[in-house]
């Protein structure tokens, strides 16, 4: 009969093989160059993938003729000198793709730093919540965030001068989106989850991001 110190020994092993099995059905990671880096949260990969940096969001450039967002460009040339070519490690979670087909990854450079979280700290992307993300890479890229706008740097100095509503934004706590208090999307928050945000500034600083349908962001000078 086996002893009871070789059966928890066993079972032990089992357990940490479970582990295992569920950290590699739930994050994977993988290592590749980028071919392609179209804007500031995207990159095109020589291995086919396209992949959406995970938390971020970066203004846009225009399409189909349209203008810019202010510092699309610079936050598109800044990623592509960030990477430069270099392999970068993707690590993914059990999202799956976005609705363009782009995976979504915390994208890790050779020195060991976070692209998602450098692109945040410097004024070139703004952090954007989801309720499914890590709580620890949410604390991650709020902290660098607040450095980001204390140090007005990148885009900050112009966002946060930006006209205001008079009645200031309004705050969706469940979602962690702003609306203007015009907009349809705001009059149905609950009011449970209606926060009152009286400047841009207290909202980025805050955790918030704006809603698509409400989003301040100027065009390109």
């Amino acid at each position: 009969m086996a002893s009871s110190s070789s059966i928890f020994h066993a079972a032990g092993a089992v357990l940490v093989a479970l582990l295992c099995l569920f950290w590699a059905t739930s994050v994977s990671a993988s290592e590749s160059r980028a071919q392609w880096i179209p804007d500031g949260d995207t990159i095109h990969m020589e291995d086919g993938r396209r992949v959406r940096l995970l938390g971020i969001d970066a203004p846009e450039l225009g399409r189909d003729g349209g203008p810019d967002q202010y510092y699309a460009r610079e936050s598109r040339d800044y990623l592509r000198r960030l990477i430069d070519g270099r392999p970068v490690r993707l690590e993914t979670d059990s999202q799956g793709p976005d609705r363009y087909g782009r995976i979504l990854a915390y994208v890790f450079l050779p020195d060991g730093r976070m692209a998602n979280e450098v692109l945040v700290e410097e004024g070139l992307a703004f952090f954007y919540p989801h309720s499914h993300q890590d709580r620890e890479f949410q604390r991650r890229m709020l902290e660098a965030q607040k450095r980001a706008i204390m140090a007005r740097k990148g885009f900050w100095p112009r966002i946060l001068s930006l006209p205001q509503p008079p009645a200031g934004w309004v705050g969706n706590r469940r979602s962690k989106r702003f609306h203007h208090p015009e907009s349809h999307y705001a009059a149905r928050i609950s009011p449970q989850n209606r926060v009152a945000l009286s400047s841009l500034e207290q909202a980025f600083l805050e955790g918030y991001a704006p809603a698509r349908t409400s989003s301040p962001w100027p065009d390109a000078d």
